[in-house]
């Protein structure tokens, strides 16, 4: 027997409600109202219809409503609370799609993307991809099973998007702190030669170099800041190199992204020995805020010093040979 008006309204409330106010004509039917009393209500502007098969109700938020739908029609039957049980399996939000939910870069993204481990036909308002993933690979964003950040740049550079544009992405998820660097050298390891670079870690390096993030780019604007070139015109070159270090430290960086000082000269390398992150450099506060961002990749800024020394002044043998000639002149 049909439910009475009052009757489905409370089951298709209850339905909707988490579900971020959708539900699916098979839902209805599961819990015993009509497609006619669904459109019944759609014409009474209760309910509105979103896609095939996908109703909302007048509470439901507008905000990412498109792939909110088309998650919900991978597995029309089932509520969400019953597929996010097994969130691999339920279909993940991904590519542009997942972009937009964390809010990183700019990409068009006007058709929901979402990935299955499984083959399965696919709407035509609607892009599938059929790739392997891992608990790791997913979080829930916004209530819906997404891609985290660094398999979404991975997916988004697997799928042929240009290189600047996924930078962007990156770029906003340093300075945020939402992206694992070690963990995104990872899923970019296997990219790593399509993009001319060696590996996955300097396949980052070339992403945050892109938008001014990468560690020579740092070290060119620390140099350049009115603190750096503080330092350099009074000849602290030290200092300079302290500051590198202290910042390095005082902001967490990864275990395996510490700086090995072995690899600088020695006038430099004996600069450094002994640094205490605590009492290093004033200014190293103001210093760090300024590049907290995109920290996790400072340390090899210390690289970008060895290689051109004439950025921290030269080292102490260049200032000695220039102190004598000015004095024989």
């Amino acid at each position: 027997m049909p439910a009475t008006s009052a009757r489905v309204l409370a089951i298709l409330s209850d339905l909707a409600a988490g579900q971020w106010g959708l539900l699916t004509t098979a839902q209805a039917a599961r819990a015993g109202v009509t497609r006619l009393q669904l459109a019944r209500l759609a014409d009474a502007a209760v309910l509105e219809r979103v896609a095939q098969g996908i109703y909302a109700t007048t509470a439901a938020p507008a905000e990412h409503r498109e792939v909110r739908a088309a998650w919900l029609s991978l597995d029309p039957t089932s509520t969400a609370e019953e597929r996010l049980a097994d969130q691999v399996a339920a279909g993940v939000v991904s590519h542009t799609s997942a972009a937009a939910l964390h809010r990183l870069g700019d990409l068009l993204d006007d058709e929901p993307e979402l990935t299955l481990p499984h083959r399965k036909q696919s709407r035509r308002d609607v892009r599938l991809h059929r790739l392997d993933l891992t608990e790791d690979d997913v979080t829930l964003v916004d209530g819906l099973p997404t891609t985290t950040v660094e398999r979404t740049v991975a997916d988004l550079l697997r799928d042929g998007h240009d290189p600047e544009h996924v930078a962007q992405i990156v770029g906003q998820g340093v300075r945020r702190g939402v992206i694992d660097m070690h963990g995104l050298a990872q899923h970019l390891e296997p990219l790593s030669h399509r993009h001319g670079q060696p590996d996955g870690r300097t396949l980052v390096e070339h992403l945050l170099d892109l938008v001014g993030l990468s560690s020579a780019a740092l070290a060119r604007e620390l140099a350049a800041s009115p603190a750096g070139k503080e330092l350099v015109a009074a000849g602290r070159y030290e200092g300079f190199l302290s500051a590198l270090n202290a910042m390095s430290t005082i902001t967490g960086l990864l275990p395996d992204l510490n700086f090995d000082l072995s690899r600088l000269p020695e006038p430099y390398a004996r600069a450094l020995e002994g640094v205490d992150a605590a009492s290093a450099y004033p200014g190293r506060d103001v210093m760090a805020s300024a590049f907290i961002p995109a920290i996790q990749v400072l340390t090899a800024a210390l690289e970008a010093v060895e290689t051109s020394p004439t950025a921290a002044g030269g080292t102490a043998r260049d200032r000695s040979e220039v102190d004598d000639d000015e004095h024989d002149r």
